[in-house]
């Protein structure tokens, strides 16, 4: 939680980034569980699957039909956003450890 980037936006209805950086001592003890009982079950709640993706003019880019004058934002529910950060940096964790990534690759 304390990699999340506080303001970034999450989709309308869920918990924001700032919720679980600003709270997150009191959160952890129940998210652990929460994310544990998902894992166990092996269920993905169908609202954390659901994602929006605005698209937003760059700042000076007057036309959409100019390539790079736009901009995709993927909006996602908070709870799934830390989940798949969790289940992200346990995956690299695991591949570096057991050597399952080329030499010449970084992280990142």
């Amino acid at each position: 939680l304390q990699k999340m980037k506080p303001y970034k936006a999450t989709r309308a209805g869920t918990a924001s980034n700032a919720v679980f950086t600003n709270a997150r001592e009191q959160l952890v003890p129940f998210l652990g569980p929460l994310y544990r009982a998902a894992d166990t079950l092996q269920t993905y709640p169908d609202a954390w699957k659901v994602t929006e993706t605005p698209i937003l003019r760059k700042p000076g880019k007057p036309n959409y039909a100019v390539p790079g004058a736009y901009r995709l934002i993927v909006l996602s529910d908070g709870f799934a956003r830390v989940l798949n950060m969790c289940k992200t940096e346990d995956a690299m964790m695991m591949a570096e450890t057991e050597g399952l990534l080329p030499l010449n690759h970084f992280g990142g």
